[in-house]
């Protein structure tokens, strides 16, 4: 059998530009960074239509998470702060996961329930 390459920019995930993070880009790791804004934006969404999301933009790099309803909870739980207004100077913890949706396991972010030191 032929010797695994592990380049990370051959992955599939990896291979379209996205102004987004996935979990791809994690490389299995968790990362650190700081909340520089919280928007509220139109994303395009994989049925063609446009919805209004909030969208944490971070000062280490220039691809922004879409907010769910699960990893809101986690940053105001972690930062111990429910006003997502305050949240810009803050550092979470981001990691690559699984979790299930619409019925099938899939690839995502999940915010890691301890203070980034």
């Amino acid at each position: 059998m032929p010797k695994k390459n592990d380049n990370p920019e051959m992955h599939v995930d990896l291979m379209f530009a996205s102004r987004y993070l996935r979990a791809a880009d994690f490389e299995g790791k968790p990362v650190a960074l700081t909340i520089s804004e919280v928007v509220r934006d139109k994303v395009q969404m994989s049925t063609g239509q446009k919805a209004e999301k909030y969208i944490l933009r971070f000062q280490e790099t220039d691809k922004e998470l879409i907010l769910n309803k699960t990893n809101a909870k986690a940053v105001a739980k972690v930062l111990h702060e429910p006003k997502a207004i305050n949240w810009p100077g803050e550092k979470i913890v981001l990691k690559p996961t699984t979790c299930e949706a619409f019925g099938e396991i899939v690839d995502c972010i999940r915010v890691e329930m301890k203070e980034a030191s």
